[in-house]
């Protein structure tokens, strides 16, 4: 009887013991890490000094700026490419086996390692690119425009990277709007802005919400493509990195943490905005 009534909840044993192990027992390591002065296992010394100079550190409003700024921008720049392509697909497209066929294509350049789809963007927007030679046959420019290394080069490879975590929830939550809404608001003359805005756009929300939400987190936690291509802006993920590299290891969980944290908080207020579980109804 007993397995008859909770047998179920024991599909949920694997995934809880997966995340609890590699999820939350590093989280909780990082944390207490992070208030080691020294990294040891053996009578570790707890203390707040490294907070206090991340606090304290003049390179912190930087940092943090460059870091929410850069992610929230890209966040913001995908949204407004991401939107007008999911109201495509969702309602120009009629035909579900197109769509479908539209939908495989967008996936095709993920397959392509990513190395390779970050290094082709040198013969697109390199010195000698076909954008700078565009320019120049326009007579636009007269010398080659210097595009890599700069924080557009940065927004623009994350769009490439991270458009279709924005296009898959709000077209999801564009075909889940019933038609007869759209179609009864038309009948009473609603002006067709008011009929995008009050209710196309509102009941996609949840879809913008979660699209928002993956192309912030995978920003956010992207050091590699600063430090490749944002010509030497330096970011949280970025600084991570080089205080793990140099085994300084409790200052790069200090910032572990505050990312973490900083994160936790902008999702939990977006949260609260916009109720996602609308998305799964």
């Amino acid at each position: 009887m007993y397995i008859q009534r909770y047998g179920k909840y024991l599909l949920l044993l694997p995934g809880i013991i997966v995340t609890g192990f590699f999820l939350v027992v590093p989280v909780i390591l990082i944390v207490v890490v992070s208030f080691m002065q020294y990294f040891t296992m053996k009578s570790p010394t707890l203390t707040l000094q490294n907070y206090i100079d991340f606090i304290t550190s003049p390179q912190t409003p930087t940092i943090l700026a460059n870091t929410f700024g850069m992610s929230i921008a890209a966040s913001l720049l995908t949204l407004l490419v991401g939107y007008p392509a999911a109201y495509f697909l969702a309602f120009r497209i009629e035909s579900v086996k197109t769509r479908n066929y539209i939908i495989s294509l967008l996936l095709v350049p993920f397959l392509i390692d990513w190395n390779a789809r970050t290094i082709a963007w040198i013969p697109i927007l390199g010195e000698y690119g076909a954008v700078n030679y565009i320019l120049q046959i326009l007579n636009i420019t007269r010398e080659p425009v210097p595009l890599l290394f700069s924080r557009w080069t940065l927004l623009i490879i994350w769009l490439q990277t991270n458009i279709l975590f924005m296009i898959f929830p709000i077209y999801l939550a564009l075909i889940r709007i019933d038609p007869d809404l759209i179609n009864a608001a038309r009948v009473l003359k609603a002006p067709p802005s008011k009929v995008f805005f009050n209710i196309i756009f509102k009941l996609s929300l949840p879809g913008v919400a979660v699209g928002f939400t993956f192309v912030l987190v995978n920003t956010l936690g992207d050091y590699i493509t600063p430090a490749l291509w944002a010509g030497g802006i330096q970011v949280l993920g970025l600084s991570i990195a080089s205080f793990a590299a140099n085994f300084v290891w409790p200052y790069a969980a200090t910032l572990s943490t505050v990312l973490v944290l900083i994160a936790m908080a902008v999702l939990f207020i977006l949260f609260k905005l916009v109720d996602i579980k609308k998305l799964v109804e």
